[in-house]
């Protein structure tokens, strides 16, 4: 299945930049175009309550408020593109959000 997020800022609160550090970080979740802000998939209650909680955990205290919509994996599924999508002849990995040292 896919879970898809929705984020709700305040101008009051953290920063959209730096709640996409944290989401990446924290719960492993970068943000995607289209519709939808984030998408994950799961395959057991208990991946899907690790991902949430991890998800939950990474804003708390932000001031972020969000919204899921869950779905059954159908064919009319497209792949999620990561923003900022990566430019042509550039590793698809961007050099800003990239994982370890």
């Amino acid at each position: 299945m896919h879970t898809y997020v929705d984020l709700y800022f305040s101008p009051d609160g953290v920063s959209p930049l730096a709640i996409a550090e944290r989401l990446r970080e924290q719960a492993g979740l970068s943000f995607i175009v289209g519709v939808h802000d984030l998408v994950f998939d799961w395959s057991s209650v208990k991946q899907f309550r690790d991902r949430l909680q991890k998800l939950h955990e990474a804003l708390q205290g932000t001031g972020v408020t969000y919204h899921l919509e869950s779905v059954i994996d159908d064919p009319t599924f497209i792949e999620p593109v990561p923003w900022p999508p990566p430019l042509p002849g550039v590793a698809r990995e961007n050099p800003g959000y990239s994982q370890g040292t």
